[in-house]
């Protein structure tokens, strides 16, 4: 891990595809969504405030494909086993798992009868990370390979004024998350596998990329480390994140009390899994127009 609080220490560990682009004058996601009819940010903000949309038509069938493309990707070649999770889950499980400042930044809460508060998910891993909670897994059930499909709500109250155009940064999104827990000996083999994984389903796609070390600033404290595939944006003529992939060894694992290997009587120190996500595989709907015209 690259030790610095400056993200432009970020190290680029690989690249893939050319960056350059046949199209005179490359459109932005916004624009070529407008060619197709392919969504309705006016009507959306009317209906649901800043960062609203609608998508419609092709923009519908587009987003619907690359969800099913992903799923098929993840548990036919990849043998993953697919979890449709909750969209919501209870405070005292999400404490367990989200970062403090996510409840502030990122969470939106909702109120039921009885006053009976739950949290809407920002992203599949909370509740696919508590999917375990509290058990005790064998080792030769490791390891487990599982993609969160979810809609996602965020806040995104820390991006204020950034991506203000199109489909960026919105407030609902579908995603597509590889989720998996192992043994401690071997999470940091698994982290490097994911991050293939994710590369793969890139360049299948043909959309050219980078896979960049996050420096130790910029982790959370969950990530022991952290890949960022970062996806060329021709419009923009620049990269962006498209995944996220954290080995985030036992820390969540304590918290939810995931154990593992057999258990005996004179047992001094608990032993937890490891567990590790690499989100928005097909994440957040700028990545409809992003497969499909940029390029």
């Amino acid at each position: 891990v690259p030790v610095s609080a400056d993200e432009a220490d970020n190290q680029v560990v690989m690249q893939w595809g050319s960056t350059e682009t046949q199209i005179v004058g490359p459109m932005a996601h916004h624009e070529l969504l407008w060619r197709i009819d392919g969504a309705d940010l006016n009507r959306g903000a009317d209906v649901a405030g800043h960062r609203g949309y609608f998508l419609k038509g092709w923009g519908v069938r587009l987003n619907q494909a690359l969800i099913n493309y992903g799923l098929d990707f993840l548990q036919d070649q990849c043998q993953y086993t697919a979890l449709q999770t909750p969209y919501f889950m209870n405070p005292d499980v999400m404490a367990k798992t989200a970062q403090l400042e996510e409840f502030d930044e990122a969470l939106y809460k909702v109120v039921g009868e009885k006053n009976e508060e739950k949290y809407l998910i920002a992203t599949s891993e909370q509740p696919s990370s508590a999917f375990h909670a509290g058990e005790w897994l064998e080792e030769k059930q490791l390891p487990l390979r599982y993609v969160g499909y979810s809609t996602c709500f965020r806040k995104e109250a820390g991006g204020h004024g950034r991506d203000n155009w199109g489909i960026f940064r919105v407030h609902q999104f579908e995603k597509i998350e590889q989720f998996c827990i192992t043994i401690p000996e071997k999470s940091w083999e698994m982290h490097e596998e994911m991050i293939e994984i994710s590369q793969k389903f890139y360049r299948a796609l043909g959309i050219p990329y980078r896979v960049v070390n996050i420096v130790s600033g910029d982790l959370n404290n969950a990530a022991a480390k952290k890949y960022d595939l970062e996806g060329w944006f021709p419009g923009m003529k620049e990269f962006r994140e498209l995944v996220s992939a954290s080995n985030c060894t036992d820390y969540q694992a304590r918290s939810l009390e995931v154990r593992c290997g057999t258990k005996r009587e004179d047992e001094v120190s608990k032993r937890y899994v490891h567990m590790l996500n690499a989100g928005r595989l097909v994440s957040r709907n700028e990545r409809i127009s992003r497969t499909c015209f940029c390029f």
